[in-house]
């Protein structure tokens, strides 16, 4: 099956920032014996995102996006969601958890919001994890081989041969799921579907490394900690030339990039808008600098 074919537009960029509004003292205690609750942890490992909405969380949902919550807001604030739930990952708290200047969907190593470990490419999801034969989608925030029916051979990722046995991981072929299910839009800019992403080191360098473990920007050398990958063809999201993808930030993109020299604006895909302070419109969620609406 061909790859998806991808649409490129330029689009300004549009500020849409919100802010909570003051509550009584009484409701404010209130208001934080929910938010303790519901703090990860507790009984829920969904995330929640600066912009509001949409659902990405194990096996077809259950991720929301949050309303706006930038980096000005209480670092650890809660964030509401649509549905009245209280939750947050460190790449949708509208907080720089790791202290590199950078924050949520503009952070180089937030791989989208179900990743709750901003300061590396590991999603920090408690059991998240690689199957040892067939890999599911593995930006869909559950762990192993999940269960979204898309299955990929595990082994495809790292010695291009598929998984000794019989069934659907039998050859190094994504699964219909893979490719009709929604895996692909859940999938960052310069990644497969299954983890295995292009890290932009510097303006000439560029690795690819299975996602996960505590690989980051600082030991990237290190192929232990990043073990290197052959990423699948078929179900990937290839890293635009003016797009921002892990390791990629706007000061790297190529000057041609903005056009008569104006302000910085960096490609999406689609209809999809920028969203430069991390937040987007309720019913979206900022993923490398775009806000994207279709999860699975």
């Amino acid at each position: 099956m061909p790859r998806k074919e991808r649409q490129h537009r330029f689009v300004k960029v549009r500020d849409g920032r919100g802010h909570p509004a003051l509550m009584t003292r009484s409701l404010f205690v209130l208001a934080a014996c929910f938010a303790l609750a519901a703090l990860p942890g507790c009984g829920d490992d969904d995330g929640g995102d600066p912009g509001g909405g949409s659902d990405a969380g194990p096996g077809g949902g259950g991720m929301d996006a949050t309303t706006a919550d930038d980096a000005g807001d209480t670092p650890g604030a809660d964030a509401q969601l649509p549905d009245g739930a209280t939750s947050f990952t460190q790449c949708t708290n509208g907080v720089d958890d790791d202290g590199d200047g950078e924050i949520d969907g503009l952070d180089r190593e937030c791989t989208g919001p179900t990743d709750n470990d901003e300061g590396t490419f590991g999603t920090g999801i408690p059991g998240d994890n690689r199957d040892p034969d067939c890999q599911d989608c593995f930006f869909d925030g559950n762990s192993g081989s999940g269960n979204d029916g898309c299955r990929y051979a595990t082994t495809c990722l790292t010695d291009g041969t598929p998984t000794s046995g019989s069934g659907s991981c039998a050859t190094c072929e994504a699964s219909t799921q893979c490719l009709e299910g929604g895996c692909l839009e859940a999938t960052p800019n310069g990644c497969d579907c299954f983890g295995c992403c292009e890290v932009h080191v510097d303006a000439d360098t560029t690795v690819n490394i299975l996602l996960g473990g505590a690989c980051s920007l600082e030991n990237i050398d290190d192929e232990t900690a990043c073990p290197r990958c052959m990423p699948d063809t078929e179900c990937a999201n290839d890293c635009g030339r003016c797009e921002l993808c892990l390791g990629r930030t706007i000061e790297d993109l190529p000057a041609d990039c903005f056009p008569d020299g104006g302000p910085p604006i960096w490609q999406c895909d689609g209809d999809q808008v920028p969203c430069p302070e991390g937040t987007c419109a309720p019913g979206y969620y900022c993923q490398l600098g775009c806000c994207l609406s279709e999860l699975i």
